[in-house]
């Protein structure tokens, strides 16, 4: 009685090890598939963002050198010296919808805006941007829509005209919906962390610090990565965050 009881015990301690040695190399395999999955999700959002830049870039340098080589806008400004003709300030507005941008404007070497597409009643007021904080790629920045600052990512294109310098900006709005076009699928939410405020999610009570690739959003700890987002004019971290459902 004394053997099969000791038998018994024995196995009972053998299968238990057994149990959780596999369970430990279950949950060690999940998690390397996790983070995996978290770095693929990364890479993605990263290679959207680039692709983004990449687009504005290109297209304000395209919209550059219809402005250099319009004949009127290049005699009301430089001639006529006659910001306020349509020619002037209507430029933007013309090609902000067709670009599929959200922020589009013209201005002079001193950052005096001469033609705005989100915000055409500011022609002639400074620019939020000053020499020097955007360049050709995507940097978050605020920018005044139509009297309210709001955060967008921006870039810059700086051309001349008769030697006389002036910079085209454009971008898009930072929300909801660009969020969405960044998200790879349905298993990555992609939040922005604007100081200490967050984008991306209802109901946001509390959130981590991200550590050892891990967040935890309202008591419940997630799989997450960061992307810190180049920043002009504010003295505040903007990033997203690339979390992994559970």
């Amino acid at each position: 009685m004394k053997t099969i009881i000791t038998i018994i015990v024995t196995a009972i301690v053998v299968g238990g090890g057994t149990f959780f040695s596999l369970k430990s190399i279950v949950s060690r395999q999940q998690t390397q598939c996790d983070q995996q999955t978290l770095l693929t999700a990364k890479q993605t959002v990263q290679k959207r963002l680039e692709d983004f830049s990449t687009r504005t870039q290109s297209q304000l340098q395209s919209l550059a050198r219809v402005v250099e080589t319009d004949k009127e806008f290049s005699l009301r400004i430089l001639v006529e010296n006659d910001r306020s003709a349509p020619a002037v300030t209507e430029m933007a507005g013309q090609f902000i919808s067709p670009m599929g941008l959200s922020v589009l404007e013209i201005t002079d070497s001193s950052r005096t805006i001469l033609s705005s597409g989100h915000f055409p009643a500011s022609a002639g007021n400074k620019s939020m941007h000053k020499a020097g904080a955007l360049s050709t790629k995507l940097t978050a920045t605020m920018e005044n829509l139509r009297g309210t600052p709001t955060l967008t990512l921006l870039a810059e294109y700086p051309f001349a005209i008769a030697g006389f310098r002036f910079y085209l900006s454009g971008g898009i709005i930072v929300d909801t919906k660009l969020l969405e076009r960044l998200t790879p699928n349905e298993q990555i939410l992609l939040l922005l962390k604007n100081g200490e405020s967050y984008l991306g999610m209802e109901n946001i009570t509390s959130v981590s610090a991200i550590s050892d690739n891990q967040i935890i959003i309202n008591d419940e700890k997630y799989p997450a990565a960061e992307i810190e987002l180049p920043v002009a004019g504010m003295d505040r971290k903007i990033s997203l965050i690339v979390v992994l459902k559970q």
